[in-house]
């Protein structure tokens, strides 16, 4: 068995002198990407529709908070919002896996703007409710699902588009650039919705969302990828496809072990940072202006990882990217410990980083050992299962801190983080897992075995 120490230093940065193009060359070559002009349709979509993201993350929480004020809760009722954020992760239960299918039998751009208008039609409600002074719990948890509804259609189909507009020796540098487009705007969204929450209120910030959401709709127009081709043979039901789509998921131990690692993670995450940080936010760091500082943190981490991603690439995508998934557990422990706004933002910057690297990775890991044809469907089991205790993460944390107390909840969702990574770095598939390694069908040893034929150890 290998030294993990020596396995880490093994996959550094392929980016030495001896082994690969200068700095300036890759870069280069990486930017060649941009002369597609489809893909810079799909980029002006993700910097349209991602501003209005980062935006939302700070709008909704604070809408929420604002109409649930009292007595017993002077800054707004912490369980309000999980409730509302949960709202807004159920979708993805029920319609990623039909988002999957969609997008493998129909034109994937089609499917992204049914689901930006479903998520702006979901902003526009909640900008017209807070307006109005109509808005409470209920619907603006109606107007989450909605928003949840488009997030789960969209992601297979926006993650199976670009396969499909560039070749394959220029995966990595359009995943990073669409990661970078996404990241930026999410940074830029996410401050200048602190700002219009401060100034204004979450309503405007909201209808600012819809509109956005909307603009975002228009560059998709313009993209000419065919549906892949069915013959009458080939038609299965939808039941049929999705089957299929479970096979090459459950064939690949790697990739079903960070799924459910992912599965726990994110609701860590979605419950110990994005459902109290808010309130903690409000409570003790100053408002709406420190929790936006704080996800312009993790944004500008998630930046930091895009530009990462477009030049260095590793030996071992999994084994690099779970080791870096310890640095989600960092922003709620911090927070539960009662760290202060600079110590917060640090560690926020470290987690979008590792994070935004990680999510490149696997971009690329899929689009090398699946199948085009099934990735869609593929993406959309990534989604489901990496999603899939988040809803009750988010469920579970407003209450618990009302009963436990906050630092409670934070430190136990740091727990979970580190907990799960640390079982799937077990997996002997995960840390040998090469991006160089040919595309393998059939990846069916356990956790904590040697790995199937084919990988190589360093």
């Amino acid at each position: 068995m290998s030294n993990p120490a020596q396995d880490f230093a093994a996959d550094a940065p392929i980016s030495q002198e001896a082994e690969s193009p200068s700095l300036k060359e890759t870069v280069r070559e990486s930017l060649t990407v941009l002369r597609i002009s489809q893909f810079r349709l799909v980029l002006l979509e993700r910097l349209l529709s991602t501003s209005a993201t980062g935006i939302s993350s700070v709008a909704l929480s604070f809408a929420v908070l604002a109409v649930t004020k009292s007595a017993a809760h002077p800054d707004g009722n912490a369980a309000a919002v999980s409730f509302v954020l949960a709202a807004q992760l159920a979708p993805m239960l029920v319609f990623t896996l039909v988002g999957g299918v969609l997008a493998d039998r129909f034109r994937p751009q089609r499917v992204m703007m049914a689901a930006n208008l479903s998520a702006a039609a979901g902003e526009g409600l909640a900008a017209v409710l807070m307006l109005s002074h109509a808005a409470n719990t209920w619907n603006l948890l109606v107007a989450a699902l909605l928003m949840g509804t488009g997030g789960a259609l969209f992601y297979p189909s926006s993650q199976s588009l670009i396969p499909r507009l560039v070749p394959e020796d220029r995966m990595q540098g359009a995943s990073s650039l669409s990661r970078l487009a996404q990241s930026s705007m999410l940074m830029l969204g996410a401050a200048v919705g602190g700002v219009l929450v401060t100034a204004f209120g979450p309503g405007e910030a909201m209808g600012l969302d819809a509109v956005l959401l909307l603009l975002g709709t228009f560059p998709l127009f313009r993209i000419t990828v065919a549906a892949l081709e069915r013959t009458a043979e080939k038609a299965p039901g939808m039941l049929h496809e999705l089957r299929e789509g479970w096979i090459e998921v459950r064939s690949r131990t790697w990739l079903w072990a960070v799924i459910a690692c992912y599965a726990a993670v994110l609701a860590g995450w979605f419950g110990g940072f994005s459902v109290l940080g808010p309130e903690v936010a409000k409570a003790r760091l100053g408002g709406a202006g420190a929790w936006a500082l704080i996800i312009s943190c993790d944004g500008l981490g998630i930046l930091l990882g895009g530009v990462a991603g477009l030049v260095y690439q590793v030996k071992r995508p999994m084994f690099v990217g779970t080791i870096l998934t310890f640095a989600f557990a960092l922003p709620p422990i911090v927070m539960g410990l009662g760290g202060p706004l600079w110590a917060i933002s640090a560690v926020s910057v470290l987690a979008g980083f590792s994070g935004e690297y990680f999510m490149i990775l696997w971009t690329v890991a899929l689009t090398r050992h699946i199948p085009q044809d099934k990735l869609a469907r593929v993406y959309s089991y990534d989604a489901l299962g990496s999603l899939s205790a988040s809803p009750l993460g988010s469920l579970v944390a407003g209450p618990a801190a009302n009963a436990f107390g906050t630092r409670a909840v934070q430190l136990g969702a740091g727990a979970v983080i580190v907990g799960a990574t640390g079982l799937t770095f077990m997996s002997s598939q995960v840390r040998h897992l090469r991006a160089d390694a040919p595309v393998m069908s059939n990846l069916t040893a356990p956790l904590g075995e040697e790995p199937a034929p084919g990988f190589v150890a360093v």
